[in-house]
């Protein structure tokens, strides 16, 4: 009896031993598959990874005054991997001081650098946050801090029909800064991500949701369409007209102007121009 006692009791530590086994490992490929997911985003097989992007857009904001979207500038916008950008904007003021001023706004990595026409110095220099920007999709814009990020898959997610993989992004640093996006593996694009952004010490749930999704003419796919959402109340909308991507663009491009532009320095950075 003693002896069936035993074999039962080492039986019981031996399923605990590999249920815990089988859970961690489940735990860590989660995480792996998790990076390996983000990682793969935009490049289905075949085709190299984005290293550059040109795209033409047209920036839609909500105007409480005419209680419908307006457009608020038409942009060229230009990046280089891992997170250089350029923006060129003809913003859009019917009747306004700024209506048709050209706007450009440069970040290098290090410095964010704000243009208006017509002058050669910025109106504003400042750093260049580790922050992407929202007119761009997940993970266009890479930075180092990213690393030290934790990827766990928490399960799946239909959204529009089509069944994502979801993600959670946490910062160790900045629980304000932790992120949920949903990916869907077939098309290998987000669909929505979810945030938290802090505006003077309130927090704003942030949703972002990426439609329209096309195929590239290199055979990706990659949305043309992004709607921003703050507490659930629809804010922008950026509309896509054009996608290039691995162009070869030069890095001049992304280098402090020179000669160009008059300063303004009694003009405000435009609001579309905004490290968001």
């Amino acid at each position: 009896m003693t002896n069936r006692k035993s074999l039962l009791t080492v039986g019981l530590v031996m399923v605990t031993a590999l249920v815990l086994s089988a859970s961690l490992a489940w735990a860590q490929n989660g995480k792996n598959g998790a990076l390996q997911l983000i990682d793969k985003l935009y490049s289905p097989s075949g085709l190299m990874p984005i290293r550059d992007l040109v795209i033409e857009l047209e920036s839609y904001d909500f105007s409480k005054d005419n209680n419908a979207f307006v457009l608020s500038s038409n942009d060229k916008l230009y990046y280089k991997y891992p997170n250089k950008l350029r923006v060129d904007s003809i913003l859009s003021d019917p009747g306004g001081p700024m209506d048709k001023k050209e706007a450009i706004l440069i970040r290098d990595g290090v410095t964010a650098l704000y243009y208006i026409s017509m002058g050669q110095y910025p109106v504003k220099k400042a750093p260049d946050l580790p922050s992407a920007t929202l007119n761009l999709p997940f993970h266009i814009q890479q930075y180092t801090v990213d690393a030290a990020k934790k990827y766990t898959i928490k399960g799946k997610k239909n959204i529009e029909g089509a069944e994502t993989t979801e993600i959670l992004i946490e910062n160790p640093q900045d629980a304000n800064n932790n992120i949920t996006v949903y990916i869907d593996s077939n098309r290998l694009v987000p669909l929505r991500l979810d945030a938290i952004r802090i505006s003077d010490k309130e927090k704003i749930l942030l949703r972002v949701d990426y439609k329209d999704i096309k195929k590239l003419s290199d055979g990706r796919f990659f949305p043309h369409k992004i709607e921003i959402y703050e507490n659930d109340v629809h804010k922008k909308t950026r509309v896509y007209k054009g996608v290039q991507a691995n162009c070869g663009l030069d890095d001049s491009m992304f280098s402090p102007m020179n000669g160009i532009m008059n300063p303004q320095q009694s003009q405000p950075a435009p609001q579309t121009m905004t490290q968001q």
